[in-house]
Protein backbone atom coordinates (compact mmCIF):
# COMPACT_ATOMS: atom_id res chain seq x y z
CA UNK A 1 0.00 0.00 0.00
CA UNK A 2 1.13 3.54 -0.89
CA UNK A 3 -0.03 6.51 0.94
CA UNK A 4 -0.50 9.71 -0.75
CA UNK A 5 -1.46 13.13 0.76
CA UNK A 6 -4.66 15.60 -0.22
CA UNK A 7 -3.15 18.92 0.96
CA UNK A 8 -6.13 21.32 2.15
CA UNK A 9 -5.67 23.87 4.66
CA UNK A 10 -6.55 23.99 8.26
CA UNK A 11 -8.61 26.79 10.51
CA UNK A 12 -5.58 28.51 11.97
CA UNK A 13 -2.85 28.05 8.99
CA UNK A 14 -1.78 30.25 6.47
CA UNK A 15 0.08 29.25 2.89
CA UNK A 16 3.24 29.34 5.15
CA UNK A 17 1.71 26.31 7.35
CA UNK A 18 0.41 24.26 4.06
CA UNK A 19 4.28 24.48 3.07
CA UNK A 20 5.37 23.46 6.56
CA UNK A 21 3.23 20.30 6.47
CA UNK A 22 4.37 19.56 3.28
CA UNK A 23 7.86 19.28 4.59
CA UNK A 24 6.06 17.31 7.67
CA UNK A 25 4.87 14.78 4.76
CA UNK A 26 7.83 14.26 3.33
CA UNK A 27 9.83 13.67 6.55
CA UNK A 28 6.79 11.65 7.60
CA UNK A 29 7.15 9.28 5.01
CA UNK A 30 4.18 9.72 1.86
CA UNK A 31 4.94 9.30 -1.10
CA UNK A 32 3.44 12.06 -3.03
CA UNK A 33 1.09 15.60 -2.09
CA UNK A 34 -1.87 15.96 -4.22
CA UNK A 35 -3.16 20.07 -4.93
CA UNK A 36 -6.74 20.53 -6.10
CA UNK A 37 -7.99 23.24 -7.98
CA UNK A 38 -10.77 25.79 -7.14
CA UNK A 39 -11.65 29.60 -7.26
CA UNK A 40 -12.83 32.67 -5.79
CA UNK A 41 -14.77 32.20 -2.31
CA UNK A 42 -13.83 28.30 -2.14
CA UNK A 43 -10.13 28.97 -3.36
CA UNK A 44 -9.04 29.21 0.79
CA UNK A 45 -9.79 25.18 0.86
CA UNK A 46 -8.20 24.03 -1.88
CA UNK A 47 -5.90 26.36 -4.83
CA UNK A 48 -6.77 29.01 -7.56
CA UNK A 49 -3.11 28.69 -8.89
CA UNK A 50 -2.27 24.86 -8.04
CA UNK A 51 1.03 25.07 -10.27
CA UNK A 52 2.28 27.97 -8.45
CA UNK A 53 1.53 26.19 -5.16
CA UNK A 54 3.56 23.23 -6.01
CA UNK A 55 6.25 25.31 -7.28
CA UNK A 56 6.68 26.36 -3.74
CA UNK A 57 6.22 22.95 -2.18
CA UNK A 58 9.05 21.39 -4.61
CA UNK A 59 11.25 24.11 -3.58
CA UNK A 60 11.32 22.82 -0.04
CA UNK A 61 11.58 19.58 -0.84
CA UNK A 62 13.42 16.94 -2.15
CA UNK A 63 11.63 13.41 -2.64
CA UNK A 64 7.90 13.31 -2.35
CA UNK A 65 6.08 13.74 -5.66
CA UNK A 66 3.55 16.69 -6.41
CA UNK A 67 0.63 15.84 -7.96
CA UNK A 68 -2.61 18.12 -9.41
CA UNK A 69 -5.98 16.38 -8.29
CA UNK A 70 -7.17 18.03 -10.56
CA UNK A 71 -6.42 20.47 -13.08
CA UNK A 72 -9.14 21.83 -14.50
CA UNK A 73 -8.64 21.92 -18.51
CA UNK A 74 -11.42 23.85 -19.80
CA UNK A 75 -9.98 26.86 -18.04
CA UNK A 76 -7.22 27.12 -19.68
CA UNK A 77 -5.07 26.27 -23.43
CA UNK A 78 -3.66 22.76 -23.44
CA UNK A 79 -0.26 24.37 -24.47
CA UNK A 80 -0.12 26.44 -21.70
CA UNK A 81 -0.81 23.87 -19.13
CA UNK A 82 1.61 21.56 -20.84
CA UNK A 83 4.14 24.70 -20.71
CA UNK A 84 3.06 25.14 -17.05
CA UNK A 85 3.21 21.25 -15.99
CA UNK A 86 6.84 20.84 -17.95
CA UNK A 87 8.26 23.95 -15.88
CA UNK A 88 7.21 22.12 -12.61
CA UNK A 89 8.62 19.17 -13.69
CA UNK A 90 11.77 20.72 -14.18
CA UNK A 91 11.48 22.73 -11.03
CA UNK A 92 10.74 19.96 -8.81
CA UNK A 93 13.56 17.92 -10.59
CA UNK A 94 10.96 14.94 -12.48
CA UNK A 95 8.58 15.08 -9.14
CA UNK A 96 5.26 16.19 -11.53
CA UNK A 97 2.14 13.85 -11.52
CA UNK A 98 -0.32 15.75 -13.68
CA UNK A 99 -3.81 15.18 -12.56
CA UNK A 100 -6.63 16.74 -15.07
CA UNK A 101 -10.28 17.06 -14.84
CA UNK A 102 -12.65 17.86 -17.72
CA UNK A 103 -14.88 20.77 -15.31
CA UNK A 104 -14.81 22.17 -12.46
CA UNK A 105 -17.70 20.90 -9.70
CA UNK A 106 -18.31 24.48 -9.55
CA UNK A 107 -20.14 25.73 -12.70
CA UNK A 108 -19.82 29.19 -11.44
CA UNK A 109 -15.86 28.65 -12.45
CA UNK A 110 -17.02 28.57 -15.80
CA UNK A 111 -18.80 31.35 -16.23
CA UNK A 112 -16.69 33.78 -14.63
CA UNK A 113 -13.70 32.31 -16.63
CA UNK A 114 -16.67 32.51 -19.98
CA UNK A 115 -16.31 28.76 -20.45
CA UNK A 116 -19.37 27.43 -19.98
CA UNK A 117 -19.98 23.54 -18.69
CA UNK A 118 -21.61 22.86 -21.04
CA UNK A 119 -19.55 23.50 -23.96
CA UNK A 120 -17.08 21.57 -22.23
CA UNK A 121 -17.54 18.51 -24.43
CA UNK A 122 -15.45 15.43 -23.61
CA UNK A 123 -14.52 15.25 -27.20
CA UNK A 124 -12.54 18.91 -26.06
CA UNK A 125 -11.06 17.15 -23.35
CA UNK A 126 -9.91 13.96 -24.78
CA UNK A 127 -8.63 17.13 -27.61
CA UNK A 128 -6.48 19.07 -24.77
CA UNK A 129 -5.14 15.60 -23.55
CA UNK A 130 -3.68 14.55 -26.95
CA UNK A 131 -2.38 18.00 -26.91
CA UNK A 132 -0.27 17.93 -23.67
CA UNK A 133 1.27 14.86 -24.74
CA UNK A 134 2.15 15.97 -28.16
CA UNK A 135 3.68 19.44 -26.76
CA UNK A 136 5.63 16.83 -24.04
CA UNK A 137 7.00 13.93 -26.58
CA UNK A 138 7.10 15.31 -30.00
CA UNK A 139 9.97 18.23 -31.16
CA UNK A 140 7.20 19.89 -33.24
CA UNK A 141 4.20 19.03 -34.36
CA UNK A 142 0.73 19.96 -35.63
CA UNK A 143 -2.73 19.56 -34.66
CA UNK A 144 -6.36 19.55 -36.40
CA UNK A 145 -8.97 18.65 -34.49
CA UNK A 146 -12.50 19.42 -34.15
CA UNK A 147 -11.88 21.86 -31.03
CA UNK A 148 -8.34 22.32 -31.28
CA UNK A 149 -6.43 23.52 -34.88
CA UNK A 150 -2.66 23.92 -33.79
CA UNK A 151 -0.29 24.74 -36.43
CA UNK A 152 3.60 23.10 -37.10
CA UNK A 153 4.76 24.21 -33.63
CA UNK A 154 7.66 23.54 -30.82
CA UNK A 155 6.30 23.68 -27.06
CA UNK A 156 9.40 24.57 -24.70
CA UNK A 157 10.15 23.12 -21.96
CA UNK A 158 10.19 19.83 -22.45
CA UNK A 159 9.47 17.82 -18.91
CA UNK A 160 12.27 16.05 -17.24
CA UNK A 161 10.52 12.43 -17.25
CA UNK A 162 10.58 10.31 -20.07
CA UNK A 163 8.82 9.78 -21.98
CA UNK A 164 6.41 12.10 -19.94
CA UNK A 165 4.77 12.74 -16.53
CA UNK A 166 2.39 10.28 -15.36
CA UNK A 167 -1.43 11.69 -15.98
CA UNK A 168 -4.12 10.67 -14.42
CA UNK A 169 -7.84 11.30 -15.25
CA UNK A 170 -10.39 12.69 -12.20
CA UNK A 171 -13.27 10.12 -12.95
CA UNK A 172 -16.66 10.81 -12.33
CA UNK A 173 -18.71 8.97 -14.69
CA UNK A 174 -18.29 5.80 -16.26
CA UNK A 175 -17.80 7.10 -19.95
CA UNK A 176 -14.84 8.78 -18.19
CA UNK A 177 -13.57 5.73 -16.54
CA UNK A 178 -13.71 3.53 -19.36
CA UNK A 179 -11.80 6.35 -21.79
CA UNK A 180 -8.97 6.39 -19.20
CA UNK A 181 -8.88 2.89 -19.25
CA UNK A 182 -8.72 2.52 -22.86
CA UNK A 183 -6.74 4.94 -23.04
CA UNK A 184 -3.50 3.57 -19.67
CA UNK A 185 -4.39 6.35 -18.04
CA UNK A 186 -5.04 5.96 -14.05
CA UNK A 187 -7.85 7.35 -12.49
CA UNK A 188 -8.65 9.13 -8.94
CA UNK A 189 -11.53 7.12 -7.22
CA UNK A 190 -13.76 9.86 -5.39
CA UNK A 191 -13.42 9.68 -1.62
CA UNK A 192 -17.85 9.12 -1.83
CA UNK A 193 -17.64 5.81 -2.68
CA UNK A 194 -18.98 3.05 -0.14
CA UNK A 195 -16.92 -0.18 -0.17
CA UNK A 196 -19.49 -1.95 -2.79
CA UNK A 197 -19.34 0.68 -5.27
CA UNK A 198 -15.35 0.87 -4.68
CA UNK A 199 -15.06 -2.54 -5.46
CA UNK A 200 -17.16 -2.17 -8.62
CA UNK A 201 -15.65 0.62 -9.94
CA UNK A 202 -11.89 -1.27 -9.68
CA UNK A 203 -13.78 -4.12 -11.60
CA UNK A 204 -15.50 -1.88 -14.74
CA UNK A 205 -11.89 -0.16 -14.80
CA UNK A 206 -9.48 -3.10 -15.02
CA UNK A 207 -12.36 -5.07 -17.20
CA UNK A 208 -12.01 -2.44 -19.69
CA UNK A 209 -8.53 -1.92 -18.80
CA UNK A 210 -7.71 -5.86 -20.05
CA UNK A 211 -10.39 -5.57 -23.60
CA UNK A 212 -8.61 -2.23 -24.59
CA UNK A 213 -5.27 -4.51 -24.58
CA UNK A 214 -3.41 -3.43 -21.53
CA UNK A 215 -1.69 -6.10 -19.64
CA UNK A 216 1.06 -6.51 -17.25
CA UNK A 217 1.35 -2.82 -16.28
CA UNK A 218 1.86 -1.35 -12.60
CA UNK A 219 -0.19 1.08 -11.84
CA UNK A 220 -2.39 2.42 -9.12
CA UNK A 221 -5.41 3.88 -8.90
CA UNK A 222 -5.64 5.98 -6.23
CA UNK A 223 -8.35 6.13 -3.53
CA UNK A 224 -9.48 9.09 -1.85
CA UNK A 225 -10.73 8.80 2.02
CA UNK A 226 -11.20 11.31 4.97
CA UNK A 227 -9.14 10.40 7.72
CA UNK A 228 -8.46 11.63 11.12
CA UNK A 229 -6.36 9.66 13.79
CA UNK A 230 -7.09 9.75 17.49
CA UNK A 231 -6.03 8.59 21.16
CA UNK A 232 -9.23 6.55 20.80
CA UNK A 233 -12.45 5.77 18.61
CA UNK A 234 -14.20 8.26 20.90
CA UNK A 235 -12.37 10.47 21.24
CA UNK A 236 -11.16 10.85 17.35
CA UNK A 237 -14.63 11.11 16.47
CA UNK A 238 -16.00 13.54 19.12
CA UNK A 239 -12.72 15.63 17.85
CA UNK A 240 -14.18 15.55 13.86
CA UNK A 241 -17.94 15.92 14.31
CA UNK A 242 -17.91 19.43 14.64
CA UNK A 243 -15.02 19.98 11.94
CA UNK A 244 -16.32 17.94 9.46
CA UNK A 245 -20.18 18.71 10.02
CA UNK A 246 -18.49 22.65 9.14
CA UNK A 247 -16.10 21.51 6.46
CA UNK A 248 -19.21 19.81 4.37
CA UNK A 249 -22.06 22.72 5.55
CA UNK A 250 -20.12 25.28 5.31
CA UNK A 251 -16.81 25.16 2.73
CA UNK A 252 -17.68 22.10 0.63
CA UNK A 253 -20.55 22.93 -1.48
CA UNK A 254 -20.11 20.69 -3.75
CA UNK A 255 -19.70 17.61 -1.70
CA UNK A 256 -22.84 18.74 0.12
CA UNK A 257 -24.63 18.38 -2.74
CA UNK A 258 -23.44 15.04 -4.01
CA UNK A 259 -24.04 13.60 -0.26
CA UNK A 260 -27.59 15.08 0.09
CA UNK A 261 -28.25 13.24 -3.38
CA UNK A 262 -26.51 10.22 -2.37
CA UNK A 263 -28.07 9.71 1.25
CA UNK A 264 -30.87 12.12 1.14
CA UNK A 265 -32.68 13.68 3.92
CA UNK A 266 -32.53 10.77 6.52
CA UNK A 267 -29.07 9.33 5.43
CA UNK A 268 -27.49 13.00 5.90
CA UNK A 269 -25.61 12.38 9.20
CA UNK A 270 -22.03 11.55 10.08
CA UNK A 271 -22.77 7.70 11.56
CA UNK A 272 -23.80 7.20 7.90
CA UNK A 273 -20.51 8.58 6.35
CA UNK A 274 -18.24 6.67 9.17
CA UNK A 275 -19.69 3.60 7.76
CA UNK A 276 -19.14 4.13 4.14
CA UNK A 277 -16.34 6.22 3.50
CA UNK A 278 -14.87 8.22 6.39
CA UNK A 279 -11.80 6.80 8.87
CA UNK A 280 -11.87 8.26 12.24
CA UNK A 281 -10.49 6.35 14.95
CA UNK A 282 -7.48 5.24 16.95
CA UNK A 283 -4.82 3.60 14.95
CA UNK A 284 -6.66 -0.25 15.63
CA UNK A 285 -9.18 1.24 14.12
CA UNK A 286 -7.59 3.26 10.77
CA UNK A 287 -5.37 0.08 10.21
CA UNK A 288 -8.45 -2.14 10.07
CA UNK A 289 -10.65 -0.14 8.02
CA UNK A 290 -7.27 -0.07 5.61
CA UNK A 291 -6.62 -3.49 5.45
CA UNK A 292 -9.91 -3.82 4.37
CA UNK A 293 -9.34 -1.06 1.02
CA UNK A 294 -6.68 -3.35 0.40
CA UNK A 295 -8.88 -6.53 0.19
CA UNK A 296 -10.77 -4.79 -2.24
CA UNK A 297 -7.71 -3.85 -4.47
CA UNK A 298 -6.76 -0.91 -3.20
CA UNK A 299 -2.67 0.12 -3.71
CA UNK A 300 -2.47 3.65 -3.31
CA UNK A 301 -4.33 5.32 -0.67
CA UNK A 302 -5.38 9.09 -0.86
CA UNK A 303 -5.62 10.71 2.85
CA UNK A 304 -7.09 13.84 3.34
CA UNK A 305 -5.50 14.33 7.07
CA UNK A 306 -6.41 18.34 6.98
CA UNK A 307 -9.39 20.10 7.24
CA UNK A 308 -10.00 24.40 6.40
CA UNK A 309 -12.21 23.37 9.61
CA UNK A 310 -9.61 21.94 12.21
CA UNK A 311 -7.46 23.47 14.63
CA UNK A 312 -4.10 23.21 12.73
CA UNK A 313 -1.90 20.83 15.71
CA UNK A 314 -4.92 18.32 16.05
CA UNK A 315 -4.55 17.92 11.92
CA UNK A 316 -0.36 17.71 12.31
CA UNK A 317 -1.09 15.28 15.27
CA UNK A 318 -3.48 12.98 12.77
CA UNK A 319 -0.79 13.19 10.84
CA UNK A 320 2.11 12.14 13.32
CA UNK A 321 0.04 9.62 14.66
CA UNK A 322 -0.98 7.85 10.91
CA UNK A 323 2.73 8.04 10.26
CA UNK A 324 3.84 6.72 12.98
CA UNK A 325 1.41 3.98 14.21
CA UNK A 326 -0.71 2.88 10.85
CA UNK A 327 1.89 3.44 7.69
CA UNK A 328 4.38 0.43 9.51
CA UNK A 329 1.93 -2.02 9.03
CA UNK A 330 1.76 -1.50 5.11
CA UNK A 331 5.19 -0.89 4.47
CA UNK A 332 6.36 -4.89 4.16
CA UNK A 333 3.74 -5.50 1.55
CA UNK A 334 5.05 -8.21 -1.01
CA UNK A 335 5.26 -6.81 -4.01
CA UNK A 336 3.28 -8.58 -6.22
CA UNK A 337 0.30 -5.95 -4.63
CA UNK A 338 1.49 -3.23 -5.76
CA UNK A 339 1.04 -4.83 -9.65
CA UNK A 340 -2.66 -4.08 -11.47
CA UNK A 341 -3.16 -7.78 -11.08
CA UNK A 342 -5.62 -8.71 -13.83
CA UNK A 343 -7.07 -11.50 -12.15
CA UNK A 344 -9.04 -9.45 -9.40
Amino acid sequence: MRFGWFVMGTESGTYQDILEQVQLAEELGFEGVWLGERHFEHSELLYSSPFHAAAAMAAKTHRIRIGTAGRILALDHPIHIAEDAATLDLLSGGRLDLGVTRAGLDERFHQIFERPVEDTRRGQFEEALEIIVKAWTCDRFAYEGEYYQIPEVSVLPKPVQKPRPPIYLVAVSRHTMAFAAQKGYPVFIGALQTPRELRESLAFYWQAFRESGHDGVAMDLPVNRFLYVGESNAKAQQEMAEPFWSFIQHKAPDLKVALQGKYGEKGFKLERFLEDFCIFGAPGLVIERIKELQALGVTYLLCTLNFITMEHKLCLKSMERFSQEVMPHFKEAPQAELLIGPTR
